[in-house]
């Protein structure tokens, strides 16, 4: 018998310039890590590794087969390129996908200094896991308002550890159901069980596990359950909410008794009607402007000064004769007043007839001065015809 000969398979990398050769020995496979991803073997099964023995540069077939270039979805603006090292001072990355640090393969993008690991960009958009009867979505960025509280923490439904929102996780928008992605990635299940799973009867939620399977007592969520709990909190919201606007109707209602007492108070420590020397009729009580024109500007008839349209005042309807309370009763204590009115009292009110009292005073000076001139002009005649009458006319000279 001849000897058989056996072709070695091998493939190039453009991170490398040597051919990578399958690695055929599961001992050695077993000790092996990936140079792009930085992971051990991932299937212990069948042969996984390319590499070069001669460099130890070795790679899983998925990573030696990644592409060069991507457009993902979480950076729609410009294309991914597949880098074999970081191309920072510092020799590593800070992935956009996890938060994680790396310094293996990464897809980047120069122009934005976005740089996600290749194993979270190969993320598969949608999962199915047996602990959740829908699809979990790959979600980019939060999947709650910018508005929502930050002191609010998302726990992943495997593991109950926090979630960074930051970063991606996937997540089901229906039932409020979200993870890690590399929780549900070694949770996830195969295609075939994926389709039993989705054509399964939801009417129940919760999937048993196999007891050989679970290596700790996990808390089952029960979706039923959470929405009573919800709407048991609804309920209870919206009664707190009309409890305080009850409270707040019943302040309301509170201080318009008390700005009526007040004003009740007031109009009791003067008299409702009045009759003065100044006017004919009597004078009622009145608070505020007795114009239907609320805006109408008013002034007092006695001191000709505006008034406020928030004071108590006396009026006559059929005269339309108003007047301050001090100035209808100028013998009244300033105490027994309203006090809105003694606050009133301290105002500088202006003065609408100013001009005209000016005027006024200074003609009425002026008469009183001419008076005066004729006065004294009558008296010295009156003198002078006394002294004539005496002593007769005075000597006139007369000049020629």
């Amino acid at each position: 018998m001849g000897r058989e000969k056996r072709t070695c398979q091998g493939k190039q990398h453009f991170s490398h310039p040597h051919i990578l050769k399958l690695i055929v020995n599961p001992a050695l496979a077993e000790t092996l890590t990936c140079n792009a991803c930085k992971q051990p073997n991932i299937n212990t099964n069948k042969p996984n590794f390319y590499g070069c023995n001669s460099c130890q540069y070795f790679l899983h077939e998925n990573c030696l087969n990644a592409p060069r270039f991507l457009d993902h979805s979480s950076h729609p603006s410009h294309h991914l390129t597949l880098l074999p090292v970081p191309t920072y001072t510092s020799c590593s990355y800070t992935c956009k996908a996890c938060g994680s640090t790396g310094n293996g393969f990464s897809f980047s993008c120069a122009c934005c200094d976005f740089d996600i690991h290749m194993q979270c960009a190969l993320l598969p958009q949608t999962v199915v896991l047996p602990q959740h009867h829908h699809e979990l979505e790959l979600n980019f960025d939060s999947p709650f308002d910018d508005e929502a509280d930050e002191s609010t923490v998302f726990v992943c439904d495997l593991c109950h550890d926090n979630v960074d929102l930051n970063y991606w996780l996937y997540y089901c928008a229906d039932c409020d159901f979200g993870t890690h992605p590399e929780c549900a990635i070694s949770k996830s299940v195969s295609q075939q069980e994926r389709k039993l799973l989705v054509n399964k009867p939801k009417a129940n939620p919760v999937v048993i596990m196999k007891t050989e399977e679970k290596t700790e007592e996990e808390p089952i969520k029960i979706q039923e359950a959470n929405q009573e709990e919800e709407e048991e909190e609804d309920e209870d919201e919206e009664a707190e909410e009309e409890e305080e606007d009850e409270d707040e109707d019943e302040d309301e209602e509170e201080e318009e008794d008390e700005d009526e007492d007040e004003e009740e108070e007031e109009e009791l420590k003067n008299p409702r009607t009045i009759l003065i020397d100044k006017h004919p009729h009597e004078l009622k009580l009145c608070m505020g402007s007795p114009y239907e024109d609320t805006d109408a500007v008013f002034a007092c008839d006695i001191c000709n000064i505006v008034m406020h349209r928030d004071e108590w005042l006396y009026y006559c309807a059929n005269c339309d004769f108003v007047s301050h309370l001090p100035c209808a009763c100028p013998e009244a204590d300033a105490d027994a007043l309203p006090t809105s009115q003694q606050r009133n009292l301290n105002r500088n009110y202006p003065n609408a007839n100013s001009t005209v009292a000016m005027i006024n005073a200074v003609s009425d000076a002026h008469e009183q001065l001419i008076a005066a001139q004729i006065g004294s002009q009558i008296a010295a005649r009156s003198r002078q015809a006394i002294l004539d009458s005496i002593d007769g006319p005075p000597d006139r000279y007369y000049y020629y």
